[in-house]
C-alpha cells in the first residue's frame, strides 16, 4: 500500500473515530408503574453497542431506602444469573409479523447487510460503507426500540421488574459484561414514582385549503414521550390513527431545540368537519392521556382579487381610495386590507384595519409621502392574502417641514466639529439645510449646498481665528423643496489651548496627626474646578485625595501615617480640561504625631481574699504597632507611684500578693511600643 493511501485511510479512520472520543456509556432510563419497573438502555456508541449485543448487559439492583429510611447496608441482587443478550432469531418470528419495529430491531441485529446510500467503490469507499453502514444500524435499532418496548426486551435493552415493594426505593445498574471501557450507569427509582401520563398541550388544528395543520407543545413533553400519535374521525365518535406509525419529531437537534411539532393532514374536501386528538408514546410502550378533540374544517383558497379603481385627493395629507370585488365570493374572505409604500416596488406597509367584505371605500387620513403606491389585500378566512397591482396617488404639498429640534455638537481640540440633531417626522423629508456663521451678528451661510440626508454632520473650524465661538443652525426640506424655519442658533466655544494659571499653597500647619492645608486659587476666569491629590516622598503616582468644584481654599487631610513624609499637589482644571502646571504647586510635609496611642483594650483585676491577692488582667488592641514590653507602676491611693513590674509584650496577667488587708491599690500600666510611640497610660483602682 502507497504512503499517500495509508495516509489517507488514517485520516479516514480518525475522522470516524472522533464522535467517539468521549468514554463510550451505558444510557440507563426507568418508568415506574403500579406494581411493576420499566428499564430501558442504551449504549451512545454504535461501535460498542454492537460489541455489547454478543457480550450482553448486567443488570443489579441495589435496595437503598425501606419505608422512607436509608438502608445502612443496602441491599444488592443480581437480576439475571447471566449476562443479557438477544434472543435467538428464530424465536422473533411471530412478532416481527406483528411489529414492524421489532421486524427492524431484528434486522439491526442479525441481518447480513443493512443498506445505506449509493454505493462507493474502492478500498476506501469499503470503508465508509461499513462505517455508514454501522451508524444505520445503531440508528434504526433504537428508533425501533423507542416504538417497541417488547422489541427492546427481546433484543436484551430491556428488563420489566415485578418483584418490587412500594415501600422500597431502588438503584438499577446496568452494565457490559466484562466490559470496563463502557461506563456503567444508574437510575434510581421505587413505585412511589409512578404518575399518570399527561395529555399534550397546546394542541390546535389550522385549516387550509383541503389541508388541516396540526401542532402541539413539543419541548415541554420530549422528556416524557418519545412519539405520538394523532387520531381522527369524521362523527366525533370513531377515531382511527392518521398514520400507520407513530409521529416522530426529526427536527429536534441539540443546538436548535424544536419547541412545536407538526403534522400536516390532506382533506378530500374543505366543506366537510373534522375531528381530532392526540396522545403520546412513551420508550415503553405507554399511552398516555387522550387530548381533548378539537375539530376543523378545510377553506378554500383565494382566486379573485380585489382591484383599485378610484381616488379623490381631498388634502396633502387625506385621499378617499375606492376599489372593486365580485359580491359573490364575500362569504370567502375575512375583508380587506389596504398597504401604501412611497415607491412602487415598496417594502409596503399595512396602513389599516381588516376592512369589512362588503365595503369598497376607504378614507385615509395620514400623513402622505409625495408619491404614495397603495395596494389592496384580499384576506381570505385562513389569512391567505392576494394582493392587487398598486394605484399611485400624488397629493399637492406647499407646506415646509416642522422647525427642527434638538441641535446639539462638540468641537474636539482639533477643531473638528460634530452635530447632531432629532430627525423630522415628515415622510417627504428630503433632508437638511446644514447653515453657519463665525460671529453672532453675521449671515448664516449654507455649508453643504444642497440637502444633508443624515441627522449627524461633521464640521472644521480654524483654531487660529480670533474669535472664540462659532454659531451653527440647520433646516429641513421636503422633496417639493419646501425649506422650514430654521432651528434655534447652538453657540459652540472653541477649543481653548492655553491652560489655566497655577494655584499655590500660602501655607500648612502638621497638628494631631492631621495635615492642614491653605491656597490661593488661580485667576484664570474659565476655571471650573480644582485637584487635590498626595503621595509619600519617593513614589511616582499621585492620588486624588479631593475633588473641588466650589470657592473652598482649604483642606484638612487626617488619613496620614505617623512619621511619614508626603508631598502634595494642587492643579487647576479650565472648560476645556486642561490641567495648571504643577512647578510651583508642590510642598513636602513631614507628620509628626505626639498623641499617645491607647493600646490596652481590656483591664480587669479581681481581689483574691482567700489566696491572699491581687490577679490583674489585660489585653491590647490589633494594631500595626507592636507592644515589646509592659511598665507597671503600683500605690497605695493617695501616695505617689513607682514602678513595680517590667514584663514583655507577650505576657497578659500577673498576680500581686504584696498586699495589706482593707487598703485601697492603683495600678498604672503603661505599654513600650515598638515605634517608640508615646501609648496611653491606663490605671486600674483595686480594693483588697
Amino acid at each position: 500500500m502507497s504512503k499517500n493511501k495509508l495516509l489517507l485511510l488514517l485520516l479516514l479512520f480518525v475522522s470516524l473515530s472522533y464522535s467517539q472520543a468521549k468514554r463510550p456509556t451505558v444510557m440507563v432510563n426507568a418508568r415506574a408503574q403500579k406494581d411493576k419497573i420499566l428499564i430501558r438502555w442504551a449504549v451512545n456508541s454504535p461501535i460498542e453497542w454492537q460489541k455489547a449485543n454478543k457480550k450482553g448487559f448486567v443488570i443489579t439492583r441495589t435496595t437503598v431506602l425501606r419505608d422512607g429510611i436509608i438502608l445502612p447496608k443496602p441491599e444488592k441482587t443480581l437480576l439475571m444469573p447471566k449476562a443479557l443478550v438477544p434472543e435467538p432469531l428464530d424465536s422473533w418470528l411471530d412478532m416481527v409479523q406483528k411489529d414492524n419495529n421489532a421486524a427492524i430491531i431484528a434486522q439491526s441485529i442479525y441481518g447480513e447487510s443493512f443498506e445505506v446510500t449509493a454505493a462507493k467503490e474502492g478500498e476506501l469507499s469499503k470503508i465508509v460503507n461499513m462505517a455508514d453502514e454501522l451508524d444505520q444500524r445503531y440508528t434504526f435499532a433504537l428508533y425501533a426500540a423507542d416504538m417497541s418496548f417488547e422489541g427492546a426486551v427481546k433484543a436484551g435493552w430491556g428488563f420489566v421488574d415485578t418483584n418490587v415493594k412500594k415501600n422500597e426505593v431502588y438503584a438499577y445498574q446496568v452494565s457490559v459484561f466484562e466490559t470496563p471501557k463502557v461506563k456503567e450507569s444508574s437510575y434510581v427509582i421505587g413505585l412511589k414514582d409512578y404518575t399518570a401520563l399527561p395529555a399534550p398541550t397546546d394542541f390546535i388544528a389550522i385549516p387550509d385549503d383541503k389541508k388541516v395543520m396540526l401542532s402541539w407543545d413539543y419541548e415541554t413533553f420530549k422528556r416524557i414521550y418519545t412519539s405520538f400519535m394523532v387520531e381522527k374521525s369524521s362523527d366525533g365518535i370513531n377515531y382511527t390513527p392518521i398514520s400507520n406509525t407513530a409521529l416522530v419529531n426529526l427536527n429536534d437537534k441539540e443546538d436548535h431545540p424544536s419547541k412545536t411539532m407538526y403534522y400536516v393532514d390532506t382533506l378530500s374536501v374543505n366543506d366537510k368537519m373534522y375531528h381530532y386528538r392526540l396522545y403520546g408514546i412513551t420508550s415503553f410502550g405507554e399511552k398516555g392521556e387522550i387530548t381533548k378533540p378539537i375539530t376543523a374544517t378545510g377553506i378554500a383558497a383565494i382566486v379573485t382579487s380585489a382591484r383599485l379603481i378610484d381616488y379623490n385627493i381631498i388634502n396633502s395629507n387625506e385621499v378617499n381610495l375606492e376599489w372593486d370585488y365580485p359580491k359573490e365570493s364575500e362569504s370567502f374572505i375575512q375583508g380587506y386590507e389596504i398597504n401604501l409604500a412611497d415607491n412602487d416596488k415598496g417594502p409596503y406597509k399595512v396602513v389599516s384595519k381588516i376592512i369589512s367584505p362588503s365595503e369598497r371605500k376607504l378614507n385615509y387620513k395620514e400623513n402622505l409621502f409625495p408619491s404614495n403606491y397603495f395596494t389592496i389585500s384580499v384576506v381570505g378566512k385562513n389569512n391567505q392574502r392576494l394582493t392587487s397591482q398598486s394605484m399611485l396617488v400624488q397629493p399637492v404639498d406647499s407646506i415646509p417641514p416642522a422647525k427642527p429640534i434638538g441641535l446639539e455638537g462638540v468641537i474636539d481640540s482639533l477643531g473638528t466639529v460634530k452635530l447632531k440633531w432629532k430627525p423630522n417626522q415628515e415622510k417627504d423629508l428630503r433632508g437638511y439645510r446644514i447653515l453657519k456663521a463665525n460671529n453672532p451678528d453675521e449671515e448664516f451661510v449654507d455649508i453643504y449646498h444642497k440637502s444633508y440626508e443624515s441627522t449627524t454632520f461633521k464640521d472644521s473650524v480654524s483654531l487660529k481665528m480670533t474669535n472664540s465661538k462659532v454659531y451653527y443652525r440647520i433646516a429641513a426640506e421636503d422633496m417639493r423643496f419646501n425649506i422650514s424655519e430654521p432651528s434655534d442658533v447652538l453657540v459652540l466655544d472653541k477649543p481653548d489651548k492655553i491652560p489655566p494659571a497655577a494655584p499655590i499653597f500660602k501655607d500648612y500647619d502638621n497638628k494631631d496627626g492631621k495635615v492642614h492645608l491653605k491656597w490661593i486659587r488661580s485667576y484664570s476666569e474659565d476655571v471650573v474646578g480644582y485637584s487635590l491629590r498626595r503621595r509619600e516622598k519617593g513614589q511616582e503616582k499621585w492620588l486624588e485625595i479631593k475633588q473641588i468644584n466650589d470657592t473652598i481654599q482649604e483642606f484638612t487631610d487626617d488619613r496620614v501615617e505617623n512619621k511619614k513624609t508626603y508631598q502634595y499637589a494642587i492643579q487647576a482644571k479650565d472648560r476645556s480640561n486642561l490641567w495648571s502646571s504643577l512647578d510651583h504647586s508642590v510642598i513636602t510635609v513631614q507628620v509628626l504625631d505626639f498623641t499617645p496611642v491607647k493600646m490596652i483594650s481590656f483591664l480587669e483585676g479581681i481581689p483574691d481574699r482567700e489566696n491572699k491577692k491581687i490577679i490583674l488582667t489585660w489585653d491590647y488592641n490589633k494594631s500595626k504597632d507592636k507592644v515589646t514590653g509592659l511598665s507597671i507602676y503600683k500605690n497605695v491611693k493617695g501616695s505617689p507611684p513607682t514602678l513595680w513590674k517590667e514584663l514583655n509584650g507577650d505576657v497578659f496577667t500577673l498576680d500581686d500578693k504584696n498586699l495589706k488587708i482593707n487598703m485601697e491599690y492603683e495600678y498604672h500600666l503603661v505599654p513600650n511600643l515598638e515605634s517608640n510611640s508615646p501609648a496611653k497610660e491606663e490605671v486600674l483602682t483595686v480594693v483588697y
